[in-house]
């Protein structure tokens, strides 16, 4: 008889190469650390029958493990494609060359596209000027996913940058935003055109809360005992509020000498002037530097302290925050901003018996101040971490159906429309 299988769904995916990609990919394996949201759905694709993948990563800075244009299948998500950087006016004239690059990978993706002919296009933000094309070019199966809303996506929703505005006003067929606390249901109106479908949800996660058999043997690792732990978890950059941290920390230790062990999580530019900065003032055997780590270890160690801070002014459901509620740490974090608008979706969701607030405005005096008010209250920090706990059983989803709500969404899609290139109806 002849094989009358249904035709599998073609999504062709655009991901910039995110650095937590980059070591698995160069290796030409899949070894995946950072963005989850990204990294669970590839896998969602390769392991769905229903689903013929193929997935174009794209290198938005120089790196000299992808010069050239790579072919490449790896396990759980196929068949791939790596687009380089282009240097071709010298590795010094970064701003030229990043034009370039984009008008280059946007060729080279409407050309992969052309052969592949897929009935999704699913595409990162840093993809979005080969995915507005192809949207623009009558392409009806376009998605584009958003982590978040940053600045850059103010600017252009507040009437700047008109190229980026003409991009992000393309016909797609529908738009996913993280809700990571930067309250994109606020902007994203203002920045698609008015038929455009969107839709906002957390990430998933899951972590955990971890035994006491683990808590012992992290402390232990580290040498902390029974004092408050305090962690920190992030890139040790400027723009995260690492140094800001150390300082409130330094504030604490002042305050409350033996009141807790700091335990920084992260590498970066900052590492050497933060730990000059704690050995300056003879706290390194309160202050426990970390270093980067996988993504298992780093849960581990959030899971093992008492207290988590987050010094992220740009949305606190990020995936870092959430992976901390699960593991039910006492949160410490930013109060919100109404005028923007950020964090107003994060005091909903997550109340103030559960997160200390600072004031934003006040770093790092504010943050000191909490710390000292929650290591000087054992019972505070208990009945802190207990409401964590109970929330994320009610708030946090599994990746498995975070992935399983987006692959429907696509598939449904690919229904309405009944191919790629018929017309759009709205949503």
């Amino acid at each position: 008889m002849r094989d009358v299988r249904k035709p599998r769904l073609r999504v062709l995916s655009l991901v910039r190469l995110f650095s937590g990609l980059k070591a698995g990919l160069a290796a030409g394996t899949w070894v995946p650390a950072g963005v989850p949201a990204i990294y669970n759905l590839l896998e969602g694709f390769g392991a769905d029958p229903d689903i013929e993948p193929l997935t174009v990563f794209t290198v938005k800075e120089p790196d000299a493990r992808f010069a050239s244009v790579r072919r490449q299948t790896l396990p759980r998500i196929g068949d791939t494609v790596i687009v380089p950087y282009r240097t071709w006016l010298g590795r010094r004239r970064s701003r030229p060359n990043s034009a370039l690059t984009e008008i280059d990978s946007a060729a080279r993706i409407l050309s992969i596209a052309a052969r592949f002919r897929p009935d999704i296009v699913y595409a990162t933000y840093a993809n979005i000027l080969p995915a507005a094309l192809l949207a623009r070019l009558g392409h009806r199966g376009v998605v584009l996913r958003l982590m978040g809303v940053v600045p850059h996506h103010r600017q252009i929703a507040g009437g700047a940058l008109p190229l980026f505005r003409w991009q992000f006003r393309s016909k797609f067929a529908h738009v996913v935003c993280s809700e990571d606390g930067s309250d994109p249901a606020a902007i994203l109106p203002k920045l698609l055109a008015p038929e455009t479908p969107w839709s906002v949800r957390l990430n998933g996660c899951d972590a955990a809360a971890p035994s006491e058999q683990e808590v012992h043997a992290v402390r232990a690792q580290y040498g902390l005992g029974a004092r408050p732990v305090v962690v920190f978890l992030g890139r040790l950059e400027s723009y995260k509020g690492s140094m800001d941290f150390i300082e409130a920390a330094l504030a604490l230790l002042r305050s409350v000498p033996d009141g807790a062990d700091i335990l920084v999580v992260g590498d970066g530019p900052l590492r050497g002037e933060m730990e000059a900065r704690v050995a300056a003032a003879g706290q390194s055997a309160r202050v426990h530097f970390a270093g980067a780590m996988p993504h298992a270890d780093v849960a581990r160690l959030v899971g093992a302290a008492d207290i988590y801070v987050s010094t992220n002014m740009y949305g606190n459901l990020s995936n870092a925050n959430l992976e901390a509620l699960a593991a039910g740490t006492c949160m410490v974090i930013p109060t919100s901003d109404a005028a923007v608008p950020l964090d107003t979706v994060t005091d909903r969701l997550i109340p103030a018996d559960v997160a200390l607030r600072y004031d934003r405005a006040r770093m790092p005096a504010s943050l000191g101040d909490a710390l000292c008010k929650l290591v000087s209250s054992p019972a505070e920090i208990a009945s802190r971490r207990a409401a964590s706990a109970a929330l994320a059983k009610r708030l946090i989803r599994p990746w498995t159906q975070s992935v399983a709500d987006d692959i429907g969404l696509l598939k449904s899609l690919a229904s309405r429309h009944g191919a790629a290139h018929v017309a759009h109806s709205r949503a």
